[in-house]
Formats: structure tokens, sequence, C-alpha cells
């Protein structure tokens, strides 16, 4: 999203909703993707030398579970505050931030459910769906 200083009055909030690609943000990593658009709501206010944006990330992410493996979704939603100097600017593109508070959000382990039971170590059956048919109960 492109912010036009000019578009600005100082002391005064501008405020915008916005859809954005999750193509356009380059966040489809890993095991996180957004299968739909992100919704981007935007206050800025302007002062002498700079611009504070406040901005609500939404959408729907898809992860896969660390533990057996399945895709699931959840809602992303996250607060964000920016400043930026604009001494010499005319306008504030904020999608390189807002693209790094996603990732930044990212999880290292993520979890389909509180007590998946995942996979068997041995036959991988998923212990969510079926009953492991292993001889061995070692694990």
């Amino acid at each position: 999203m492109k912010i036009y200083l000019k578009d600005l009055q100082e002391d005064r909030a501008f405020v915008r909703d916005e859809e954005v690609d999750p193509a356009d943000l380059d966040i489809n990593v890993g095991i996180m993707s957004f299968p739909g658009p992100i919704r981007l709501r935007v206050e800025a206010w302007k002062s002498k030398d700079g611009l504070t944006v406040s901005a609500r990330v939404e959408g729907d992410r898809r992860l896969v579970c660390s533990l057996c493996l399945e895709e699931f979704n959840n809602l992303f939603e996250k607060d964000i505050t920016l400043h930026y100097d604009i001494k010499g600017l005319d306008s504030v593109i904020v999608d390189a931030e807002v693209r790094d508070e996603i990732i930044l959000e990212h999880p290292i382990r993520a979890v389909c459910r509180a007590g998946c039971k995942g996979l068997c170590p041995s036959c991988g059956a998923n212990l969510n769906r079926e009953t492991c048919r292993c001889k061995s109960k070692a694990f």
C-alpha cells in the first residue's frame, strides 16, 4: 500500500482499507500460505517530519501441522505500528514492513489442534485418524 503524503493533513487521521494479494507480498513460505486475500486496514498520522502508521492485518492462513503433516486453516490477525521519517519524501510504501511482520509471526512449530497424536514413527499412520498396525508398541 502506497500512502501519498500530500493526501494527509497534519494531525488528522488518514484511513484506508485494502485487500492485498499474498503473491504481491511474497509471503507463501515454508509451511505457511495464504489461500485468499489479506485484509489491511491502515490509519496514518502525519506530523512535521514523521509519519505514524497503525495497521491491522487479517487473513486466512494455511499451515501444515508439525506432528501429523495435515493442512489446517486458522485466522491470522496482527496489529502493527510503524514510524517513518518523511523528510524529502512524497510517499511511503508499507508493503515491505507488513511482509516482515507477517513472516515474523510464522510459527516454528504449528500444531493443528491440542492433543494432536501425530504420525506413528514406524509405519507413518496418522494416529488422529487410524489405529497403528505396527506389531511393536515401543513408541
